[in-house]
């Protein structure tokens, strides 16, 4: 579809940045690019060293996946998954995953999207944040931007979406995935908070390709 490209959907994260107002014009896409550069060398590595199954590349590195059944509200929306880096865990939250995994199969989701649970996205998702947080993959920390000045000193910042945009096509490569992550993150926000989700879709479609 159209309006719900990889571009146009990791532009939208990126306006979620707190220091998008600091960007250049032109720059949003360059950041946009680097993203999802990062994203695809990292799978691309992954799969060379421990194959496609989200599963098997964190046992191969011993990444521990708890799994917890509770729903934890992040903003508008609830989390389905995070990744801690003390000590490195991924935590899998079954309840709302499987909340999500039910949408897909009460509305015939499947062929559309090419899955029939979402887990998989969601470990695959958080496995980038752990290669990026252990320097196992160069990330997104190299692109900076410019946030101020002080007479001859320059103050710089790096975008932390970026980090999300990257996870994204990093689960998206190594799932082989039909549509990006953040499909699918709709479909859990028109279950919980319609008028929100609604109000992302518009801006969505006002966003480049």
């Amino acid at each position: 579809m159209r309006i719900g490209s990889e571009r146009r959907l990791a532009h939208l994260r990126l306006l979620e940045d707190p220091f998008y107002h600091c960007l250049e014009e032109g720059v949003d896409q360059r950041a946009i690019d680097f993203a999802l550069a990062a994203g695809q060398e990292a799978a691309e590595l992954a799969m060379q060293r421990h194959g496609q199954r989200p599963d098997q590349i964190a046992a191969a590195l011993r990444v521990p996946v708890i799994y917890r059944n509770e729903a934890v509200q992040a903003g508008p929306s609830v989390l389905l998954s995070e990744y801690r880096s003390r000590p490195p865990s991924i935590i899998l939250y079954t309840s709302p995953l499987g909340e999500v995994d039910q949408l897909i199969a009460i509305h015939g989701l499947e062929d559309l999207l090419g899955l029939v649970e979402v887990t998989p996205v969601h470990l695959a998702h958080e496995l980038y944040h752990h290669l990026e947080a252990k320097k196992l993959t160069p990330g997104t920390s190299g692109f900076r931007i410019e946030t101020g000045r002080l007479g001859p000193l320059r103050f710089h910042t790096g975008l932390p979406s970026l980090n999300e945009i990257a996870a994204d096509r990093f689960a998206t490569t190594i799932l082989s995935l039909k549509v990006p992550p953040k499909v699918i993150e709709f479909l859990t926000l028109w279950r919980l908070n319609r008028d929100y989700a609604c109000g992302q879709l518009a801006t969505l479609q006002a966003l480049p390709a």
